[in-house]
């Protein structure tokens, strides 16, 4: 029997287990955190096909309700564009939805060791061999047959790999979303429509801020690009200052979250797999590079990387992880490179600019939405929205080749070998790295 070790309990992570225990594999998850300590404190919104994607029953109704009509609002905050969620969006608390993937997880047999924290990978010249743990005071060698990284986007498994596995290490810096939420209690019932409004660079900071309106509370969003730096206090007590003005009932009582969390908004790594290791969820970056969302795309990878080990008779080399690389990245990871380089583009750019684009419609609501999983994005369109920024930016020629890239990219999705292959699949890499 194939042991695997999934390292942390992400999302993807739980969906992969759940599967390769339920094929007969002797699965354990190794988390730092306590069971009852798992998710942030908060909700999400989230589209229910990820539940079938990840071929998970759907949990029950009682467990998540109906999401809410989005409008985007420009930074002089007189234009607000209403943007549709899609049938499917609705609302789980993010606490409930590990709950009910935890229960899942445990029917299937898969085991959890809580309050172990991960320090690092074990591995020879040639194989990702298990893990280090420190654990009820002790260090701790834990060996199997497979590691799934899922230990976040500050992954020490990730980050202590060697050099000749190609993966890399750390997130850039460009594509962190630093994010600050929190609950406040509002002071009388509310009822607003749309009840979800999201300001773009809100006060002028570069990022994406939000305030959902519910009857007796309202949930505060602040966001930053990382590429503008860290999110500091000053922002986040001024940002609060400007929403309770705005806002008179909502009150200083915070009713949960009111903590600073980082997101990974990049396209996904370019490389996620080696002998014996396969990384999924935000250790992989597989995220919404504009918002940072990702428990979809992560459920539904942790499902393609159980299936290829299934397939394949628990085979865990390079070449057999590489086609769980290459499924997700065609049916899933592909559509958000084009949503990355339009974050990255609006990294150098200001409220002034913003505020243009949304006057004069360059930014629609059809484009807005891709943020919320519709993507639908032609790279002309791209090239339309710098174009028209040209005469009030000073693009730097690293700016203006960086967007070029982007014709390379149909070479990048027509070329990705079918097979493994380490000249071909090397070259792919260097492909992607330069869209």
């Amino acid at each position: 029997m194939k042991k695997i070790i999934v390292a942390g309990a992400g999302h993807g992570g739980i969906v992969a287990a759940y599967h390769l225990a339920k094929a007969g594999y002797d699965v354990t998850v190794y988390e730092k955190n306590q069971r009852e300590e798992l998710g942030h404190d908060w909700h999400d919104y989230m589209d229910m096909t990820a539940f079938d994607g990840s071929d998970i029953p759907r949990p029950d109704e009682s467990l998540y309700r109906h999401g809410a009509h989005q409008a985007f609002r420009n930074p002089k905050g007189n234009i607000k564009i209403e943007v549709a969620y899609k049938d499917d969006a609705r609302v789980m608390d993010r606490k409930v939805l590990y709950g009910y993937i935890l229960s899942l997880a445990d029917e299937a047999g898969v085991k959890f060791v809580f309050g172990a924290e991960i320090t690092g990978a074990l591995f020879d010249n040639r194989r990702i061999l298990g893990i280090k743990l420190f654990n009820d005071g002790k260090t701790e060698n834990i060996y199997g047959d497979l590691v799934i990284d899922a230990a976040g986007m500050y992954s020490p498994v990730r980050r202590s790999l060697p050099a000749l596995c190609d993966i890399q290490r750390d997130i850039a810096q460009k594509d962190i979303f630093h994010v600050y939420r929190a609950y406040f209690r509002n002071s009388e019932p509310v009822n607003i429509e749309p009840s979800y409004v999201m300001d773009l660079f809100h006060m002028n900071r570069p990022g994406l801020d939000w305030t959902i309106f519910e009857e007796d509370y309202t949930d505060i969003l602040l966001g930053k690009f990382g590429a503008a730096g860290e999110l500091t206090e000053e922002e986040i007590k001024s940002a609060l200052e400007s929403y309770k003005k705005d806002y008179p009932f909502i009150t200083d009582e915070i009713v949960r979250g009111g903590c600073v969390r980082d997101i990974p908004i990049g396209k996904m790594l370019p490389m996620i797999v080696a002998n014996g290791y396969a990384a999924v969820g935000d250790s992989a970056a597989m995220t919404v590079p504009l918002n940072g969302s990702g428990i979809n795309l992560s459920m539904n990878a942790g499902r393609i990387l159980a299936r290829t080990v299934i397939e394949n008779g628990g085979k865990t080399d390079k070449g057999t992880l590489w086609k769980y690389q290459r499924s997700y990245f065609l049916n899933l990871a592909k559509d958000y490179v084009l949503v990355a380089k339009l974050k990255d583009f609006f990294t150098f750019v200001d409220g002034s600019l913003v505020d243009y684009f949304l006057e004069e419609n360059i930014l629609s609501a059809e484009l807005l939405a891709c943020g919320n999983g519709d993507i639908n994005i032609p790279a002309k369109q791209i090239f339309y929205i710098i174009s028209k920024a040209a005469p009030l930016l000073k693009l730097t020629p690293a700016i203006v080749n960086n967007f070029k890239s982007l014709v390379n990219l149909p070479s990048v999705l027509k070329n990705m070998p079918e097979e493994y292959d380490d000249e071909k699949v090397n070259a792919w890499v260097e492909a992607y790295k330069k869209i």
